[in-house]
């Protein structure tokens, strides 16, 4: 088996501060129409360890939170 690195770019800060639910298109927050990230880059952010998938909501994972959170104070 082959490890793989996901390095967090700027587009995927959005999705790790609340918790996604997973349309047909996309990630959305709860009450939004406007979609977070893709469903392709979800799945990146799950194999990162950025993201845990549980039934059809994704929620960020500890490193992910923290992750997010450090994104929010930037720009």
């Amino acid at each position: 088996m082959t490890s793989t690195t996901v390095v967090l770019i700027p587009g995927m800060l959005k999705a790790l501060r609340l918790f996604l639910v997973e349309r047909r298109d996309g990630l959305y927050y709860p009450g939004s129409s406007q979609p977070a990230c893709s469903k392709a880059l979800a799945e990146k952010m799950v194999e990162g360890g950025w993201l845990v998938k549980r039934g059809e909501r994704y929620q960020p994972t500890e490193k992910g939170w923290h992750a997010g959170k450090a994104g929010s104070d930037v720009g």
